[in-house]
C-alpha cells in the first residue's frame, strides 16, 4: 500500500513539476528573444535622414544632448554620441538586421558603436576618483638676523645682516580618499549597462518598424559638413548611406 500512494503521489506530482517548468522555460526563452529598442516614429519620413531599400526603409536622427543626459542615470553625452535609429521592413517579408553593421565614416576611418557593457564600463572608469599617494612635503625656511662684532685690525666695533635658508623633507598627512563620483560604483555601472542595453538597436528579423540607439565614441566621431556620416552595410539591404545632420531642429 505504501508503494501504491508513493506512485500514485509521483503520478501527480511529476507532470504539475513538469508543467510550471516548461511554463518557465518558455518564459525565459520569450523574454530572451523580446526585442529591446525604443517606439519608432510613424513614419521614416520623421526623422532627420532617411533611405529606401530594397528590404525596407531606414532612417536616423542625433539624440540632443540635453535628452541623452534625462534618458540615463549618469550621464554619458561627453563622451558618447547617440543617434537613434529606425528601419522599417517592407510588406514582402521580414527582415534580418544587427547593430553591428553600422558605422560611422570619419574620412578613412570606420567607427562601429559601442555596446552597453563597453559604454558603461568606459563611464565608469572615467568618473572614479584617482587617490592621492603623495604624501611628502618639502619645507623651506629662512632665517634673517643682526649680528655685530670687532674688527680685530682696526678694533672697531662693525655691524651687519646675515640670511640662512634651509630645506627639508617632512612626512605630510596621507589625504583621505575622496568621494564617489556619480556613475562610478559597480551599481551605477550596472545600472547604467540595463538602461543602456534596453535602448539600444536591437538585432534580430523584424517584420514590423524597429528602432533604438547607437553609441559613439565622441572623440572618434568627426563630421564633416555639418552631419555624420552613418552607414549600414548588409548582404540583404545593399549599403545604406545616411547624411545624419549635427544639428536637431
Amino acid at each position: 500500500m505504501l508503494d501504491k500512494g508513493v506512485h500514485l503521489a509521483r503520478s501527480v506530482t511529476l507532470p504539475g513539476i513538469f508543467a510550471v517548468w516548461f511554463i518557465a522555460a518558455t518564459s525565459s526563452t520569450l523574454l530572451a528573444q523580446a526585442p529591446y529598442g525604443v517606439h519608432p516614429r510613424p513614419t521614416a519620413s520623421d526623422y532627420a535622414i532617411s533611405q529606401a531599400a530594397p528590404a525596407g526603409t531606414f532612417a536616423a536622427a542625433i539624440v540632443p544632448r540635453d535628452e541623452v543626459k534625462r534618458l540615463f542615470a549618469v550621464d554619458i553625452s561627453s563622451t558618447y554620441i547617440v543617434l537613434e535609429v529606425a528601419c522599417y521592413p517592407k510588406t514582402a517579408g521580414p527582415i534580418t538586421l544587427s547593430a553591428d553593421d553600422f558605422l560611422v565614416k570619419s574620412g578613412a576611418v570606420f567607427t562601429h558603436p559601442a555596446d552597453a557593457v563597453t559604454v558603461a564600463a568606459v563611464i565608469q572608469e572615467k568618473n572614479t576618483p584617482r587617490p592621492s599617494t603623495n604624501t611628502t612635503t618639502v619645507v623651506t625656511s629662512a632665517t634673517v638676523g643682526y649680528e655685530s662684532a670687532t674688527d680685530p685690525v682696526t678694533g672697531r666695533r662693525v655691524h651687519g645682516t646675515y640670511t640662512d635658508v634651509s630645506a627639508g623633507v617632512g612626512s605630510g598627512e596621507p589625504q583621505p580618499p575622496l568621494p564617489p563620483g556619480p556613475g562610478s560604483t559597480p551599481y551605477d555601472r550596472m545600472t547604467l549597462e540595463q538602461q543602456l542595453g534596453q535602448r539600444a538597436f536591437p538585432s534580430g528579423t523584424f517584420n514590423a518598424p524597429v528602432a533604438g540607439f547607437l553609441y559613439f565614441p565622441s572623440k572618434e566621431m568627426k563630421k564633416k559638413n555639418g552631419v555624420y556620416e552613418l552607414q549600414y552595410l548588409s548582404d540583404s539591404s545593399g549599403t545604406i548611406h545616411l547624411q545624419v545632420p549635427v544639428k536637431t531642429h
